[in-house]
C-alpha cells in the first residue's frame, strides 16, 4: 500500500532500521536495500552506525571523520530509494560521526548526479571538544575516576561529543528535510525525532516520548530484536539463519509500539527476542520502565507498552576519547596435559625478558580447556594470549614494542620452554599500534547547542550553499537531585528455594535466557525465563535465586570484591537486570579482554555450571539422560564436557553412588563443582 506524509498523525508511523553498527552486513551493505525491497512499506529509515569503538577508530583517522560504509549502503540502494512506493520516505542516520557536514555534502552530490530533488540536512551541536576546558565534566561511572585526573594522565584528547537528543531532527523534518545526517546523537534519537514529528508531540509529551525512546532502543541494534544474538537461536531453522530481516517499529499516537519484521524475510519476532533487546543496554526524556510489558499480538509482531516518561535530564552523556598509547599482542599454543603449568612457565620466562617498568599493562591470558578424550590435536590445544598496552607517556619510545625489543626476546625462549609449544605465525599483531582510551562522562545539556543546517543545491562546479536554524534547549528538565538513585535492589519477599519442589540438575543457560553488552567500562546483563507456561512460578524462582551475591558466585574469577554491581527487577517482563561497573577495564577501545564488547561476559559461566532447578521446568529434556545406562549418549552431546549442558537427572540418582565412593568428602562434592570425568561415576560430570 502507498503511504503519504499527509497521513501524519492519522495512523501509526512505520520506522525501519537498516544498520546496527558500521560493520553490519559487510556483504554488500544490504540492510537498506533489503528494507526497501520488503513487502511492508515504511515511512522512515533509521540506522545506527556509531558504536564507541567506531568513534575511536574515526578519531584516529580524522581525514574521513564520518562512517563511509553509509555511502556504500546508500549507493547500493539509491535506485530503490528513488523509486520507492512511498515518495515521502525519510532517512535519518547518525553516520555523520565527527563530520556530519561532509557526509551530508557527499549525499547531496550523489543525489545531484541522479537529478533527484531531495532536501538534505545535518545536525550539529554534539561536538564539544573546543569548549571542553570550560565544561564541568562529571564521570558517568565510578570505574573511571574523576575527569581531571583522567585528563592529566591522557592529555592527547582527540574528540569529545555529547549525546544530543531528537529536537534537531524534529526541526529538520518540520522544514521538509528528506535526509537527516546526525553526528553523536543518542541511539534512539532518530526514531524519537521521527515519531515526534509524525505525531506532533510536544516537549511535555513525556509518556509518548518515552514510548518512542523504547521503540528506538529496540530497533537500533538491527537484527538483535529479530533473532540475532538470541539465546533461543535454535528456534530459527539453520537454512534461514542468514539475511535476517531488519526490524520495523510501528509507533502509535500514544507512544505504544509494535515491533515486527518484513514478512517475506528471515528471522523471528517474539516476546523473548524483544525482551532480550530491551534488557541489552538500559535524553530528551527519561523513560521509567518499571511497568513496561510485552505481548505477542500476531505472527512476528510484539506490542510493547507501559512505559512512562519524565522530563529530560539536565545532564547529557558525553564520549571523550584520548590517545592512550600503543598496544601489541601475540599468541602461542599449548597442547595436552598440564596446561596451567605450561602457561605459568611461559609467563615466567617472558617476564624475565621484558622491562616491566616500561609497560602500563602486561597480561597473560589462557583461553579454553582441552577436551576429555580428544579426537584431534585441535581438541587438546588451548591458546595463551599475551596482551601488552604501552603507557601513553612513553609514546615517543615506540621502539620499545618493535619486534626486536618485544616479540623476538620472548619467543627466543621457545626452545627451552614447555614441550609442544607452538607459536602463532601471525606476527603482525605484535607490532605496536595506537589505541584510544575512553572516558564516559556527563556534561550540562546547555553545553551542547543543537543547530540544523540545510544544504542547497549549487550550480555545476559551484560551492554548495546552506542555511541554519538554532534549536532552543528543552527548558523542561528533571534535576539530577530529583532522580531516584539506582541502587543494588534485592528482591522483595523472596521465596525460599526449597519450596519449589523436587530438584533436577540443569545448566543455567538451558532454562534462563540472557543478553549482555557494553557501555564504556561497564557491562549490562539481563536474565529472564522464556516460555508461557508457569510464568509466575518461574518469575518467583528467578527473582529469588538470582541475587547479587549469586551473580558474584557465577562470575567466579571474574568477580572482585571492589566491583560495584547494580541490580533491578522488571516485574512486567519478569526479568532481572544487572550493571557490572568497570569489568571491561577502560572500555572496548582499549580493553585487554577478548570479549571487549561484553557480548558473552556472562553467557559462558551459566553454561559451564551445574545447578539445582525446580522440577516444574518443562523444558527439561528427559530423553538425553538415561538412568538405566547412566551415560550421556555421544550422539546427543558429543564429549562429556559438552554434555553437561544437556544433563537432566534427579539428585537422588547419584547421592548414594557419591557417598559410597567418597564418604569423607561427600558434602563438599555437593557444594563445589568437580573437574572430574569418570565413566565409572555413571556419566556424572560437573566441570568448571
Amino acid at each position: 500500500m502507498g503511504k503519504n506524509v499527509e497521513q501524519r498523525g492519522t495512523r501509526p508511523l512505520y520506522v525501519g532500521n537498516v544498520a546496527g553498527s558500521s560493520a553490519d552486513r559487510l556483504d554488500g551493505c544490504l540492510g537498506m536495500l533489503s528494507m526497501l525491497r520488503g513487502d511492508t512499506v515504511i515511512d522512515v529509515i533509521t540506522g545506527d552506525w556509531l558504536a564507541e569503538v567506531t568513534l575511536a577508530a574515526l578519531a584516529l583517522n580524522p581525514q574521513v571523520g564520518y562512517e563511509a560504509s553509509f555511502l556504500d549502503a546508500f549507493n547500493l540502494a539509491l535506485e530503490s530509494y528513488l523509486a520507492y512506493p512511498n515518495p515521502e520516505l525519510k532517512i535519518i542516520v547518525n553516520a555523520g560521526a565527527l563530520k556530519p557536514q561532509q557526509l551530508a555534502i557527499e549525499v547531496q552530490r550523489i543525489l545531484d548526479t541522479k537529478g533527484a530533488h531531495k532536501k538534505v540536512a545535518y545536525v550539529t551541536g554534539d561536538n564539544i571538544l573546543g569548549d571542553l576546558d570550560g565544561i564541568d565534566v562529571q564521570p558517568l561511572t565510578t570505574a573511571t575516576g574523576p575527569f581531571p585526573a583522567w585528563r592529566e594522565k591522557f592529555s592527547g584528547i582527540l574528540s569529545a561529543n555529547a549525546y544530543i537528543g531528537c529536537w534537531g531532527i524534529v526541526e529538520a523534518l518540520n522544514n521538509g528535510a528528506d535526509i537527516v545526517i546526525c553526528g553523536r546523537c543518542t541511539d534512539a534519537s532518530p526514531t524519537m525525532g521521527a515519531a515526534t514529528w509524525w505525531h506532533r508531540w510536544q516537549a511535555n509529551s513525556f509518556d509518548q516520548l518515552a514510548g518512542s525512546l523504547v521503540a528506538g532502543h529496540l530497533i537500533e541494534c538491527g537484527c538483535y530484536v529479530t533473532g540475532g544474538n538470541f539465546c533461543g537461536f535454535q528456534e530459527i531453522l539453520p537454512s534461514d539463519y542468514y539475511n535476517i530481516s531488519f526490524p520495523i517499529a510501528v509507533i502509535s499516537q500514544d507512544g505504544t509500539t509494535v515491533i515486527e519484521k518484513q514478512p517475506d524475510q528471515n528471522g523471528i519476532v517474539t516476546v523473548e527476542t524483544v525482551k532480550s533487546q530491551l534488557l541489552y543496554e538500559l535524553q530528551d526524556v527519561i523513560g521509567d520502565l518499571s511497568d513496561i510489558e510485552c505481548e505477542q499480538v500476531g505472527p512476528h509482531q510484539v506490542r510493547v507498552f507501559g512505559t512512562k516518561g519524565l522530563p529530560g535530564p539536565e545532564m547529557l552523556k558525553a564520549a571523550i576519547l584520548s590517545l592512550g598509547g600503543y598496544q601489541a599482542e601475540f599468541s602461542v599454543y599449548a597442547t595436552g596435559l598440564h596446561i596451567e603449568q605450561k602457561a605459568k612457565m611461559f609467563q615466567a620466562m617472558a617476564e624475565k625478558r621484558l622491562e616491566k617498568s616500561k609497560f602500563q599493562t602486561i597480561e597473560f591470558q589462557t583461553y579454553g580447556v582441552s577436551r576429555e578424550d580428544p579426537q584431534s590435536q585441535l581438541q587438546s590445544t588451548v591458546q595463551i594470549r599475551q596482551v601488552i598496552s604501552w603507557v601513553f607517556a612513553q609514546a615517543a619510545e615506540e621502539s620499545t614494542l618493535l619486534r626486536k625489543n618485544f616479540l623476538r626476546p620472548v619467543l627466543g625462549d621457545q626452545l627451552q620452554c614447555f614441550p609442544g609449544l607452538t607459536q602463532n605465525f601471525e606476527f603482525r599483531s605484535a607490532d605496536p599500534k595506537t589505541y584510544c582510551t575512553y572516558f564516559p562522562g556527563l556534561v550540562p545539556a546547555s553545553a551542547a547547542q543543537q543547530r540544523v543546517h540545510f544544504l542547497h543545491k549549487s550550480e555545476p562546479g559551484g560551492v554548495m550553499d546552506e542555511s541554519a536554524v538554532d534549536i532552543c534547549n528543552n527548558p523542561v528538565v528533571t534535576k539530577v537531585c530529583d532522580l531516584p538513585r539506582q541502587v543494588d535492589i534485592q528482591s522483595t519477599n523472596p521465596v525460599q528455594l526449597d519450596l519449589f519442589g523436587d530438584l533436577v540438575m540443569r545448566a543455567l543457560g538451558e532454562v534462563v535466557y540472557a543478553r549482555s553488552g557494553d557501555k564504556g567500562a561497564n557491562v549490562n546483563v539481563g536474565f529472564y525465563c522464556p516460555g508461557d507456561n508457569d510464568k509466575q512460578k518461574k518469575w518467583d524462582w528467578l527473582r529469588s535465586f538470582l541475587t547479587t551475591e549469586q551473580l558474584r558466585l557465577l562470575l567466579k574469577a571474574e568477580n572482585h570484591p571492589g566491583m560495584y554491581i547494580e541490580r533491578c527487577e522488571f516485574e512486567g517482563i519478569r526479568a532481572v537486570h544487572f550493571v557490572l561497573h568497570g569489568i571491561l577495564g577502560a572500555g572496548v577501545s582499549s580493553s585487554s579482554k577478548m570479549d571487549a564488547l561484553g557480548k558473552v561476559r556472562l553467557h559462558p559461566f551459566p553454561l559451564h555450571f551445574a545447578f539445582d532447578f525446580p522440577s516444574f521446568y518443562s523444558m527439561c529434556s528427559q530423553s538425553v539422560f538415561t538412568p538405566e545406562r547412566g551415560r550421556i549418549p555421544q550422539s546427543a552431546s558429543g564429549t562429556g564436557a559438552e554434555g553437561i549442558c544437556r544433563m537432566n537427572f534427579k539428585m537422588q540418582l547419584y547421592r548414594q553412588k557419591f557417598k559410597s565412593l567418597f564418604p569423607s568428602t561427600f558434602d563438599s562434592f555437593l557444594i563445589e563443582a568437580l573437574d572430574l570425568f569418570d565413566p565409572n561415576l555413571n556419566g556424572i560430570l560437573m566441570c568448571i
